[in-house]
């Protein structure tokens, strides 16, 4: 069986689950979804220090990239609850420490303080790890216009516009 991997911040003790991302947990299924958002477009959205200074950032107090927008000559409508979500998920894990680690983690992978093999453990519930994925998805269906189906297994994800 193959090794399953989450995204964890260490500093803040929060993960990012694959699955609510519609990824699946093994590294290569994770790197193989980026077109549809998943945890590589996650990391950029947490990890972005300067966002809201130039054009082609993520959206904050303007709709630039929202599906709201229909008329391109400038912002549309913003939606009520996105600034909030927005203002508290980009940039969130900018300058913290970051890891990937997977459940065949030894202690040794990282620095003793963070006991590796035991991280993944405290990302189920109850375990001590925060989930953000919500939050994070909310903005990659806003910015990227994602229509999600939670279905059948773990979600699938997929732009409004494909077929």
């Amino acid at each position: 069986m193959g090794q399953y991997h989450m995204v964890v911040n260490l500093t803040k003790r929060e993960f990012i689950h694959p699955h609510k991302l519609g990824s699946g947990l093994k590294l290569w299924e994770q790197i193989a979804n980026g077109a549809n958002g998943g945890t590589g477009a996650a990391l950029l959205v947490l990890l972005a220090a300067s966002n809201g200074r130039g054009i082609g950032d993520l959206d904050v107090e303007d709709n630039w990239h929202g599906p709201e927008r229909v008329d391109m000559s400038g912002p549309g409508p913003m939606p009520e609850s996105y600034p909030e979500v927005a203002k508290r998920t980009i940039g969130r894990w900018a300058g913290d420490q970051i890891a990937v680690v997977g459940d065949y983690a030894e202690d040794s992978d990282l620095p003793p303080e963070f006991k590796a093999s035991s991280i993944l453990a405290e990302t189920e519930e109850g375990g001590t790890y925060i989930d953000i994925s919500e939050d994070v998805l909310a903005v990659l269906v806003h910015e990227l216009d994602l229509v999600i189906d939670d279905g059948k297994g773990w979600r699938t994800i997929r732009r409004r516009d494909a077929a």
